[in-house]
């Protein structure tokens, strides 16, 4: 009985022993590279990635644009944050491919209003609009909401006008404000020119400078324009000091919703960001271009670091002051604005 139990160790150990022998000489196995250098002799490890998806839904796209994007792809790639709204956090993403996207990550209060996938879907629908910043497609992946945009490479007119670094931040001169001036009027006009599904002409709610995205030609593109169909009015008021129009900002306003005519004082707003270069958030437009008005003449208001200022500022200054008239029903439509702008400049 001892002799057996002798020789069953004794093959338990040689067992082993031939196992070892065998693990080693994989483990040391030669790899060789191109060049036949020996490039590995460590034991071989196993890295295993684990890639989880989660339940994906479309809202809207076109079939071509939503089969040439994997969605949870798009979630887990690398992002760069570009900055955050009322809507959701903004990051830019570099595909595969090469080619470079937005995408925003709505937050939840947003996107689990009960019109968020109408709203999104409708907007998503405007697709022939030069002036517009079209919505590629939106998604669900997992609990959260997704939309994704074209890449605008210079950044919005608000990095370019108030930045302060890098070449990307040189002031503009007046010849290029005055061609954003103009392409930001038009971009509103034609949103102006369309009306939802029950007929009521559109909004933007605020126009600023941080949603007008600026092309390599210094031709702009209307972003966010949903918003005001996704966001409260008080929280779009909130958040945009300097930029309302005042019978949104009495304290005991009758106008509970945005008009075109709202939107029109912000435009103007927006035309004395640009002759300007001040910030409405912190310096009130109107009263700044009046008390500089008096005290230096017409030559005073522009940008000081604006370059080829010419005679024609006074008349883009009367064109805002037009704007932001009191008086929501004296003031010019947006289609009167481009009129006026491209009579100015020609």
């Amino acid at each position: 009985m001892n002799h057996s139990w002798q020789l069953f160790l004794v093959l338990i150990l040689f067992i082993i022993f031939g196992l070892y022998k065998a693990i080693a000489c994989i483990s040391t196995k030669v790899v060789k590279s191109t060049n036949t250098r020996i490039t590995n002799q460590s034991p071989i490890s196993l890295e295993v990635k684990i890639k989880i998806k989660l339940p994906t839904r479309i809202i809207f796209g076109d079939v071509e644009t939503v089969t040439s994007y994997d969605s949870s792809e798009l979630v887990q790639l690398p992002k760069i944050r570009l900055g955050e709204g009322s809507l959701g956090k903004l990051y830019k993403v570099v595909l595969d491919c090469g080619s470079v996207i937005t995408i925003r990550k709505i937050v939840k209060r947003v996107a689990f209003a009960s019109t968020f996938e109408y709203w999104v879907g409708f907007f998503g629908g405007i697709r022939d609009d030069r002036w517009l910043l079209p919505m590629l497609f939106g998604f669900w992946y997992g609990g959260e909401a997704f939309v994704v945009h074209e890449y605008i490479c210079l950044g919005s007119l608000e990095e370019l006008l108030h930045g302060s670094e890098g070449v990307q931040f040189t002031p503009l001169n007046w010849k290029i404000r005055q061609q954003i001036a103009l392409g930001a009027a038009k971009a509103v006009a034609s949103l102006h020119s369309r009306v939802t599904k029950t007929g009521e002409p559109l909004v933007c709610g605020v126009i600023k400078s941080s949603n007008l995205l600026i092309q390599t030609d210094f031709s702009p593109r209307l972003s966010s324009y949903e918003a005001p169909y996704l966001i409260s009015p008080s929280t779009i008021i909130r958040r945009n000091c300097g930029r309302m129009a005042p019978e949104h900002t009495r304290t005991r306003s009758i106008y509970k919703f945005f008009t075109q005519s709202s939107d029109v004082y912000s435009f103007g707003i927006l035309m004395l960001e640009l002759i300007t270069g001040k910030k409405p958030s912190v310096t009130n437009l109107g009263q700044y271009v009046a008390e500089k008005g008096k005290r230096e003449g017409p030559k005073g208001i522009p940008d000081k670091r604006m370059a080829g200022v010419t005679d024609d500022v006074s008349a883009m200054i009367m064109i805002a002051r037009m704007c932001l008239l009191s008086d929501p029903k004296q003031r010019p439509s947006m289609g009167g604005v481009v009129e006026m702008i491209q009579a100015a400049l020609d």
